[in-house]
């Protein structure tokens, strides 16, 4: 990297970098920061110190000048911080965003400055030498350690004020002090080869350790549960030491690896040990960083540039990354799995080369023994607690295993025979012509999909008949895919498990579901169910529409595959909690949306998320819930499927219901379309507009006559409603007549009105004894001539 561009604080240029996919040595990226003098020679600058930060995946680097680099792996930027003067230590804030503690060599402060803008928000003053170490606690007290080796300081990082400060003497200066991962403890190795333990909270000593064994000691380092620490220094030995029992529990000659002395130790976290980690990393005095295993007591790998030793190295929290700043200044940062992966070269005999040479069998029968043991690591750690101990730890499951995690969480009995008994069936006749349903690109995704949803629908007929399956497992189709009896069974034990009570109302919606999810959302957030409804929308929009494509459409892919890693890991319930922590967690989004056409389609598009936010949240409510109206009361515990030449049948459904719509389907399927010629559909439309024609017509047209016809067609029309209108339809049934009365309620009332007038009328003209039912019999001809007298009367008084 070269370049002198800054334009001032809080405007940045950010700048390209390229990662190396398949590096053969591990190194992902080199940096090396040249700059060019007045007369035009180039020189080179050396790096100094490094940090990474795992939430982020970023990189701090400062050099011996005073700038800050800023490296992003995600982005894959980075960008200059100059003139923040030379560093001695780096260290990112955890549980915040983008913020590092910096501090200074010559002012000894400490500077909490934002990697985004390069703004210093907050200085700490109080020491008397330069700080060589930084360590944040765990536990409750959030406690900030920074520490030179003459004393060390301890901040309460609310109002940023001192703690606790201890000094040492000359003999005895601080060699490295940090908090334990996990515990309670505060630990520090001095420069007598005396390791002093104390309890944090009260800052009590708990335990001082002499080894006898081990001189001039430089370094000490935690396992991620902080069961075990090592201890190294400038001599032939290395102690792991148990946290638990306060015991050695092991003694390596490192002379027997080459190794004469330790100048740096830090352990290197795996996928698969749970924070037990195994794997040492120590750099010798040599300058060169060896890989050491503890259980098998082995040299897995060897770091050592070529162009330059080793002088310190930085491992990131989760063991993804390492970087090494070399003796001449540059940063080569290493991808802990490339360096895993690339095997130990030993050195052979002049025999043994050219056989290897002659046979290069052996190097495809040396993949496949190393790929055996991978296995056979994976079958010994795959229970789902220590699974999920990595989950909590590392917030995802690698990409790499992530299908054979999943498999494992959900005990898929992998039957191929069951399997290829509904293959043999072939496509299902719901699915037989999906591709008019759904748009799909790829020809092969189309055919997994289609062959899932039929194997599912021969499994159960519920699943011929549900409209949304096709979006809910289309995910697990692009993940899966590579593996069709791995998808089937992992969606099959998804639906029998995670989806209870889905489809007791089939095929209308889950209710009992959504009141769920509606009374956790308003044990938690009253305010947010109160505005949807004051918008007017149920939880069939904010829930309901979130579990039929199973979070795909709200959630990048990234965000989906962590959600079900977490999903899978839990109990059937935590699906239901994701839903109302996603509304939560998008309130003020949310809130100001007004209508219920913005909401509807709020729940139709990717929105950004905080991850960690969104799952921190959904964890909140699985534990704090009520148990009276918590999820899990409903539940039944997690059940596999069955191994075996069959699967069990999936019982949750009302099978009558079922029944009767796919008795339909088949009716429909069975009716056969007329076979008309042109001539008689011309005929059948011709005939159908006259009978249109004469209907509107005859109910347009009300003349007024004195026959008996034109008197009845009068009184059974739909303005005016009779007597002798009731009589007229009195065949139609009891439905036909309320479907007639909701049709026209409207001209129901001018009955009352008419029979009112008539009795004013007749009264005025002195045929009074016809007005009313009550005296005397009123008969077709009487009532007749009323109808007229009233009509002429209305006729004249219009005039």
């Amino acid at each position: 990297m070269e370049f002198d561009r800054h334009d001032g604080p809080g405007h940045v240029h950010k700048y390209d970098i390229k990662l190396k996919t398949k590096p053969k040595d591990g190194v992902i990226l080199q940096l090396h920061h040249t700059v060019r003098n007045p007369n035009g020679e180039n020189r080179r600058i050396r790096f100094s110190t490094g940090a990474f930060d795992d939430s982020q995946e970023k990189l701090a680097c400062s050099d011996t000048v005073g700038n800050l680099f800023i490296l992003d792996f995600t982005e894959l930027k980075f960008w200059k911080f100059p003139h923040i003067g030379p560093c001695t230590a780096l260290h990112f804030i955890p549980n915040r965003t983008d913020e590092l503690v910096v501090t200074n060599t010559k002012k000894c402060d400490i500077s909490l400055l934002s990697v985004e803008t390069g703004k210093i928000s907050l200085t700490l003053t109080g020491h008397t030498a330069p700080v060589k170490h930084i360590s944040f606690s765990n536990n409750k007290l959030n406690n900030l350690l920074t520490a030179s080796p003459v004393e060390a300081i301890l901040w309460e990082l609310t109002h940023y004020t001192k703690y606790f400060t201890l000094n040492t003497y000359l003999g005895a200066q601080i060699q490295q002090i940090l908090f334990t991962p996990v515990s309670d403890y505060l630990v520090a190795c001095f420069q007598n080869d005396t390791v002093q333990i104390w309890k944090h909270e009260n800052m009590r000593s708990v335990k001082q350790i002499i080894p006898t064994d081990l001189k001039n000691m430089r370094n000490i380092a935690f396992t991620m549960d902080g069961r075990a620490m090592a201890m190294a220094g400038i001599s032939r030995t290395l102690i792991l030491f148990s946290m638990d029992t306060w015991k050695a529990l092991k003694s390596i000659d490192l002379t027997k690896y080459g190794i004469s002395g330790a100048q740096h130790i830090a352990f290197i976290p795996q996928v698969f040990d749970g924070g037990a980690n195994k794997i040492l990393g120590i750099l010798g005095s040599d300058c060169a960083l060896r890989l050491l295993d503890l259980e098998s007591l082995t040299i897995l790998q060897t770091v050592s540039p070529l162009s330059s030793g080793i002088r310190k190295f930085v491992v990131s929290r989760t063991g993804k990354y390492f970087l090494c700043i070399l003796k001449l200044g540059e940063v080569n940062i290493y991808n802990s799995s490339y360096v895993m992966d690339q095997p130990q070269q030993p050195q052979a005999s002049p025999n043994t080369e050219s056989l290897l040479q002659s046979k290069p069998m052996y190097k495809e029968q040396a993949k496949l023994t190393m790929r055996a043991e991978v296995e056979h690591k994976m079958r010994v750690c795959m229970d789902s607690v220590r699974l999920r101990r990595i989950l909590m730890q590392y917030g995802e499951y690698p990409d790499k295993f992530r299908s054979v995690i999943w498999r494992s969480l959900l005990e898929t009995p992998m039957n191929k025979v069951a399997y290829s008994a509904l293959i043999e069936k072939g496509n299902h006749p719901s699915y037989k012509d999906i591709e008019k349903q759904f748009t799909i690109h790829s020809s092969i995704t189309l055919k997994n999909l289609k062959r899932l949803l039929s194997c599912l629908a021969h499994w159960c007929p519920l699943f011929g008949v549900m409209k949304c399956l096709p979006g809910f497992v289309f995910p697990f189709v692009k993940v899966l895919q590579k593996d069709p009896l791995l998808l089937f069974e992992c969606v099959a034990t998804i639906l029998l498990n995670h989806c209870q009570l889905w489809f007791e109302y089939a095929p209308f919606p889950p209710l009992s579901i959504l009141a769920m999810i509606e009374n956790v959302l308003g044990e938690h957030d009253p305010q947010l169910l109160k505005h949807y409804c004051d918008v007017g929308i149920n939880s069939q929009v904010y829930a309901l529409k979130i579990l039929e494509t199973a979070f795909s459409e709200v959630l990048t892919c990234t965000e989906w595959l962590i959600l079900w890693d977490h999903i899978l890991s839990n109990e059937p319930s935590f699906i239901l909690m994701a839903v109302v922590s996603y509304n939560i967690v998008q309130k003020n989004a949310i809130k100001k949306l007004k209508t219920q056409q913005q909401l509807e389609n709020f729940f139709h598009m990717q929105n950004p998320i905080d991850k960690k936010t969104f799952l921190k949240k959904a964890y909140m409510l699985l534990n704090d819930t009520p148990d009276d109206i918590h999820p899990r009361r409903f539940f039944n515990s997690f059940v596999p499927l069955d191994k075996g030449v069959c699967y069990q049948q999936f019982t949750g459904y009302p099978k009558a219901t079922i029944c009767l719509k796919l008795a339909k389907k088949e009716r429909d399927k069975i009716k056969k379309p007329e076979n008309l010629t042109l001539k008689d559909l011309t005929t059948r439309t011709q005939e159908k507009e006259i009978k249109n024609r004469f209907v509107s017509t005859s109910e347009s047209k009300i003349t007024r006559s004195d026959d008996d016809d034109d008197t009845e067609e009068l009184f059974t029309s739909s303005k005016y409603v009779g007597k002798h209108a009731k009589k007229k339809q009195s065949c139609l049934n009891m439905g036909d007549k309320k479907l007639f009365k909701e049709r026209h309620a409207t001209y129901l009332v001018p009955k009352i009105d008419l029979k009112n007038k008539l009795k004013s009328t007749a009264k005025d003209k002195g045929v009074c004894k016809f007005a009313t039912k009550g005296k005397g019999k009123r008969t077709g001809d009487e009532l007749e001539k009323v109808v007229e007298m009233l009509l002429k009367s209305g006729s004249e008084s219009d005039t």
